[in-house]
């Protein structure tokens, strides 16, 4: 294809001729590049910024020292059609420093009417191994620190499970090993009650009902911690879950001795899920909002609405909120935010519940309203595919 006109209808047929998105991408990259030289020798244009340095309007001979002294030989090149000039293996003295070694090859085009310089870039045997090698080397060495990094990362993660398993199974220990003396203590309480004398026994009774009550409180903890343990320990099946029924049966088996309506609302799907843990998750959620509430009359809903992959469910009330510094709190074991006469339990509630979502890959969110107003909301995302070590 020829290249006729001036110097930039020349230089744009480069950039615009579809068949030649090659060869710009090579001059791109600094593999070669163009100069047109007039019938003077004068520099008309250039093409690539391997010969950026060559000067347009200044004799060939001033930017490419190479060329000096050749000036017949390349002017014969105009009588001998398709005849080339080439000289090899040359050292380019750029104005940046850099001294790239080309061959330059100029021959005559009729058409342009002017001698055209291919300056191609050429690298000795050395120089490319030398570059082979070091990327080479450059990828070795990432390769070895990825696989370090990646060895160390498994091992933490090994000794995560160790220490989780341990911790688990030492909570677990200690919860179920605790149970017994607790009952023996709870015995012996009876036993001492009964062989006590009719006028000790007025004396002593209120000491021995403190000392039940802190039993009974201690087996409940204890009981909560085993539960706490176990959640993840458990093996469950995934199967189809009736939400609708689900929340239905746990509504109604909600004691409540204050008039404290449930309302349930929403849309409740028949879903792929756990249903164990589920029921764990809604029934906690529920009785805690039912039995923390500090109010003769009191109402509590129950909303689930459909997102992607999942359920989302919220537990509201009016009962008396949680501040917003104590929300991170709530979630902790045996943490209880009011008095037992008003909020009965060991504090194991939340705890349990959100265990048990992030076992599943759910999330769980406690949201409060200003301090002047009341109520609490929980919000829980329940895959409907679990994630997490149910799966």
């Amino acid at each position: 294809m020829p290249l006729t006109g001036d110097a930039s209808d020349r230089s744009g047929l480069l950039r615009a001729a579809p068949l030649l998105t090659a060869v710009r991408q090579l001059a791109a990259r600094d593999i070669y590049g163009l100069v047109w030289i007039g019938a003077d020798l004068v520099v008309e244009s250039t093409y690539g910024p391997l010969v950026g340095f060559v000067s347009i309007g200044e004799p060939v001979t001033a930017s490419i020292y190479a060329l000096t002294g050749m000036e017949e030989a390349i002017s014969d090149l105009r009588e001998s059609d398709g005849a080339a000039l080439e000289l090899p293996d040359i050292t380019l003295v750029m104005p940046t420093g850099r001294r790239p070694r080309a061959t330059l090859s100029i021959s005559w085009s009729a058409d342009d009417n002017a001698y055209v310089l291919l300056v191609a870039r050429t690298e000795t045997r050395s120089e490319l191994e030398s570059e082979l090698t070091a990327q080479m080397r450059a990828r070795l060495m990432a390769e070895a620190e990825l696989a370090a990094k990646t060895r160390e990362v498994e091992r933490i993660n090994r000794e995560l499970e160790r220490a989780n398993a341990d911790l688990e199974s030492y909570a677990a220990i200690i919860s179920h090993d605790l149970q017994s003396p607790m009952r023996v203590l709870r015995y012996t309480l009876d036993d001492l009650e009964r062989e006590l004398p009719d006028g000790s026994g007025s004396e002593c009774g209120p000491v021995i009902a403190k000392l039940r009550d802190l039993s009974r409180r201690m087996t409940g903890m204890l009981s909560g911690l085993l539960e706490y343990a176990s959640v993840i320990r458990k093996s469950e099946i995934i199967e189809n879950v009736d939400t609708a029924a689900l929340v239905q049966a746990i509504a109604s088996s909600i004691d409540t001795p204050r008039p404290i309506a449930i309302a349930i609302e929403g849309e409740w799907p028949v879903v792929e899920t756990v249903a164990a843990p589920l029921d764990l998750v809604l029934r906690n959620l529920i009785d805690n909002a039912v039995k923390h509430h500090d109010r003769d009359n009191g109402r509590v809903v129950v909303a689930a609405t459909r997102e992607d992959g999942a359920l989302l469910l919220t537990v509201s009330d009016d009962g008396p909120g949680i501040a917003a510094e104590h929300h991170d709190v709530a979630f902790l074991p045996f943490r209880k935010l009011q008095p037992d006469h008003v909020s009965p339990g060991e504090g194991m509630g939340l705890a349990l519940v959100r265990r048990t979502v992030e076992s599943a890959g759910g999330q769980i969110a406690l949201t409060s309203p200003i301090a002047a107003d009341r109520g609490t909301s929980l919000t829980v995302r329940w895959p409907t595919r679990p994630a997490g070590r149910f799966r």
